[in-house]
């Protein structure tokens, strides 16, 4: 980049972007290491946007959404479904925090540090929705938020 004439300081933040790729790549391994086999949780991303359009949801409606989510593992939940369910944790509870966060942590690492939506960024900052997390997930939040820390300016992509 030097010779072809670029400005140095587009040179360090390309630099600076690479590191920060890496380090997601690492992070990454991690999380899906670190959050194994976790429980479907009874709020799916279905109900969950349920709650938000309903406000409230008989049993028997919560049981309807949650049929429309075919996900028994957070590995299963795609990047279109993560892009389109982004309101997810406003409505969660702490099981289904745990259940969705790898997925939404994995997604956002994968355009890290310029491409992903944010939401799982704001939902590591509530300690009361990681309280179904155990001591080694809880620490692989803690990586994830260091890392958002370390590599993007102020706040994540607002």
């Amino acid at each position: 980049m030097r010779l072809r004439g670029f400005d140095p300081r587009a040179i360090a933040e390309a630099q600076l972007a690479k590191e920060a790729n890496t380090a997601a790549a690492v992070l990454i391994k991690d999380i899906e290491v670190t959050f194994g086999r976790i429980p479907r949780p009874r709020i799916t991303r279905s109900v969950a946007r349920g709650l938000d359009d309903e406000w409230t949801l008989s049993d028997d409606r919560a049981r309807e959404l949650a049929l429309e989510d075919p996900e028994q593992d957070w590995r299963d939940v795609s990047a279109e479904t993560i892009n389109s369910y982004q309101e997810y944790f406003n409505f969660a509870d702490a099981e289904g925090c745990r259940f969705y966060l790898p997925a939404f942590m994995r997604e956002y690492l994968r355009g890290f540090p310029q491409e992903s939506y944010d939401a799982v960024y704001w939902v590591c900052t509530k300690p009361e929705k990681l309280t179904a997390l155990n001591e080694a997930e809880r620490a692989c939040v803690t990586k994830f938020m260091d890392l958002c820390h370390k590599y993007e300016s102020e706040s994540p992509r607002q």
